[in-house]
């Protein structure tokens, strides 16, 4: 009886993995983009530059704004260098808004709340009348901090509002490259190790490729909401620096929706070039500290961690390649992390879905793409809103597909939490 188990266990895995076969043998491979350093320096130059209202370096639109987050890339993208992880000061605040309309159907509005404007600034008050009149408001505002003396604001029926943190751009040319095919492979095989489950589960590590309306899949952002690097290089161009260009328009004011842009800020070679530049950033390194007397001591404890990380589950979702990309440590799937860590929002109003796709396809206000660890020692504060200052923290937070391992982790001795730290601090910025 055993054995006829075995064969049917055997023969749902063929039929699971076999279109992942099909596509194995018949889709493209790993393609880095080659690097034009003329274009590279280029890019730097605009990455870098602190752009102003009619800036001459956008001589067809309107430059800065109207209404933007920080006035240069590396102004957010900095820490280990131009192109890093960035703190709390420029968290970007989303909002979602949903409405029953007269005839009972659900209307739901996304955006952002932008911090600074050349005008009048955006505030809470303009998504939602009972909201305060804020423009800046702190994570603290918006979550319960532990350690906070300060109580959330609350937010009235059918609106949330969130924040995101400044992700680090190390390596992102090799996350461009992976095919869909080996995102799409590793969904069906976490699938069949958890036995068919579905990335509905609350509890199980199973994740979900996000499917964009054209069919592609999503490589980049908290929400897996770009599937390509030039993708998220137009869309944080437009939404983070209003700086409009043929992938995405500027966002308009909250209190001006009618806004009307008088022209592109940033041509095609620009975002191109700026493109070239964030693809030309090194990829992050797994090493030891340099302080020589203790190296031989901390090469023991990150190497016992490691083990650690993956007997726990971390590696379920943090895993440490995928494809030809060693020491990513992510999946790139987008994972329910449970209800504490809910946050919806988007750039605009939600992306379009493909016609034959679920009411749901999007993702969820709990699910997030599991983040690379690679460079993540240097990438503090954690978690989609930075309310994590440690890493041992940002586990603790973990919750929904990822409490089973924060669990497991909690469940550790000390030294062996230590052990588990030390590793993911080799994980280092290049």
């Amino acid at each position: 009886m055993k054995g006829s188990y075995w064969g049917w266990y055997g023969l749902i895995g063929v039929v699971v993995l076999a279109p992942v076969g099909v596509r194995v043998l018949t889709w493209p491979g790993f393609r880095r983009q080659a690097i034009d350093p003329a274009m590279a320096q280029a890019g730097q130059t605009l990455f870098l530059h602190e752009w102003k209202a009619g800036d001459p370096l956008s001589p067809g639109g309107d430059g800065l704004g109207p209404v933007y987050n920080a006035a240069s890339c590396v102004a957010c993208h900095h820490q280990g260098g131009p192109g890093g992880a960035g703190g709390l000061e420029h968290n970007v605040t989303a909002f979602t808004m949903t409405e029953i309309t007269l005839d009972q159907r659900r209307q739901t509005r996304e955006g952002v709340v932008h911090s600074y404007a050349l005008g009048e600034p955006d505030k809470l008050s303009q998504v939602h009348h009972a909201l305060p009149a804020v423009s800046r408001p702190t994570l603290a505002m918006l979550v319960s901090l532990p350690g906070s003396e300060r109580s959330r604001i609350t937010f009235p029926s059918g609106v949330h509002l969130s924040q995101r943190n400044t992700p680090a751009l190390f390596g992102a040319n090799q996350i461009d490259a992976l095919p869909d095919r080996v995102i799409i492979a590793n969904e069906r095989k976490q699938r069949l190790k958890w036995g068919l489950a579905s990335a509905k589960s609350e509890d199980l590590p199973v994740g979900r490729a996000h499917r964009l309306a054209d069919g592609r899949i999503g490589h980049f952002g908290w929400k897996a909401q770009s599937a390509s690097l030039s993708a998220f290089v137009q869309a944080a161009c437009a939404n983070e620096l209003g700086l409009s260009n043929p992938g995405q328009a500027q966002p308009r004011p909250l209190g001006k929706p009618n806004t009307q842009p008088t022209g592109l800020d940033l041509i095609a070679e620009q975002c191109d070039q700026i493109t070239s530049f964030v693809a030309s950033l090194p990829q992050p390194v797994e090493r030891l500290p340099d302080e020589s007397r203790l190296r031989d001591f901390v090469r023991e404890e990150a190497t016992a961690g490691k083990r650690l990380f993956e007997r726990v589950g971390c590696a379920d979702c943090h895993a440490p390649s995928l494809g030809e990309v060693k020491g990513l440590y992510s999946d790139l799937l987008l994972h329910d992390m449970g209800q504490p860590l809910e946050g919806g929002g988007s750039y605009n109003e939600p992306p379009p879905q493909k016609p034959d796709a679920p009411s749901d396809d999007g993702p969820q206000p709990g699910e997030w793409r599991t983040p690379p660890l690679w460079g993540v020692a240097d990438s503090a504060p954690y978690l989609h809103d930075g309310r994590a200052w440690t890493l041992d923290k940002a586990i603790e937070l973990h919750g929904g597909q990822a409490a089973r391992s924060a669990r497991s982790f909690a469940g550790l001795s000390k030294a062996e939490q230590a052990q588990v730290i030390a590793f993911l601090k080799t994980l280092r910025a290049p």
